[in-house]
């Protein structure tokens, strides 16, 4: 397993997608966070505001499913749909006796990581860089520093849930143009229901789901119940997709 994962962070570091992701990102969100800091852009009612920490209005983009899909689905297309068709990787691998598991898991790990690093820490770290560069530093309170961390931290585990929906969308189309149209119809149905009056079923599962979790741990302020909740959520949805995947992924037939 270990060799196996080496062996995706040497895939994904040689990832020409990835580097042009990374490099894509870090200058919009360069670009996004100086606007918001001289104020020409102007966001209002966002939860970094109500927390104090308006200079951060612009990460309210990436956090977004319907945006950082645009970002990490390109990535589950290039880096594990590629491999099912271009000189057969996958199969190759498991022909040298790679358990398929472990072929699986650290794929979703390296995949994870990678998706990771350009939705949440590129832009936060382009929000901190600007902000003490631009005179802004003083926000770093306390406070706002126990918000960032347990939001983020509740961010990270219900984005663990939807990287995990994202490679097996790229292991059933097995094509990276598949891979991120499917994932974009899949994140816009989501956003339909988010904004359609609501309904009974529909509405209790979508409270309960990840998607609505995306924002609600951004509020400024959360109860322990509302918490936990989060952490249940995201823990479940997580297991449930995981094994899932597992399953699809050992069933599946690889050419």
């Amino acid at each position: 397993m270990i060799n196996q994962l080496r062996t995706e962070f040497y895939k994904l570091q040689r990832n020409r997608a990835f580097w042009t992701i990374i490099l894509t990102i870090a200058c919009v969100s360069a670009l996004l966070h100086y606007l918001v800091i001289i104020d020409w852009w102007h966001m209002s009612g966002t939860p970094f505001e109500h927390a104090n920490l308006k200079e951060f209005n612009a990460i309210s983009t990436f956090t977004a499913p319907i945006f950082f899909n645009l970002i990490i689905s390109p990535l589950a297309g290039f880096y594990i749909s590629n491999e099912f068709s271009h000189s057969s990787v996958i199969k190759n691998q498991i022909l040298s006796g790679s358990k398929r598991s472990h072929i699986y898991l650290s794929k979703y790990i390296v995949f994870t990581l990678g998706s990771m690093i350009v939705t949440i820490m590129i832009p936060i770290l382009t929000a901190v860089i600007e902000i003490f560069l631009l005179g802004h530093g003083e926000i770093f309170t306390t406070s706002s520093m126990m918000y960032l961390f347990r939001a983020y931290g509740l961010f990270m585990l219900q984005f663990m849930g939807y990287t995990a929906i994202l490679v097996i969308l790229a292991i059933v189309t097995q094509d990276n143009g598949k891979t991120i149209i499917f994932s974009i119809i899949f994140t816009i149905v989501m956003y339909v229901i988010e904004m359609a009056p609501e309904l009974p079923i529909v509405g209790t599962i979508y409270k309960n789901s990840i998607f609505y979790q995306f924002s609600a741990v951004f509020e400024s302020s959360m109860t322990s119940g509302e918490i936990m909740k989060a952490i249940i959520i995201a823990l479940l949805t997580f297991i449930i997709l995981l094994s899932c995947g597992l399953m699809v992924f050992s069933k599946k037939e690889v050419k």
